[in-house]
């Protein structure tokens, strides 16, 4: 990558590369620099902040990524009933 984060570059080449659009794509971030890329790039976030209390831009907010509730949101993504 020529551009780090907060730059949309990585989120941008990881969906060409994966042949999907941002629009259909969720970035699993933990920091407000990668939450600033994924936003840029039009991503949906999923965040589990490394910083307890942080407040932090988000889609679905966790404590861990095995939380039945983050199964819950991504399937509605994929329903296109969330957002």
């Amino acid at each position: 990558m020529r551009s780090p984060k907060p730059a949309p570059e990585l989120y941008l080449t990881a969906c060409e590369a994966l042949g999907t659009t941002p629009q259909r794509s969720v970035a699993f971030e933990d920091s407000a620099t990668g939450i600033a890329s994924a936003r840029a790039a039009g991503l949906y976030v999923a965040v589990i902040p490394s910083l307890p209390g942080a407040d932090l831009d988000h889609d679905w907010l966790g404590t861990s990524l095995a939380e039945p509730e983050l199964r819950d949101w991504a399937r509605k993504l994929g329903d296109g009933t969330v957002r």
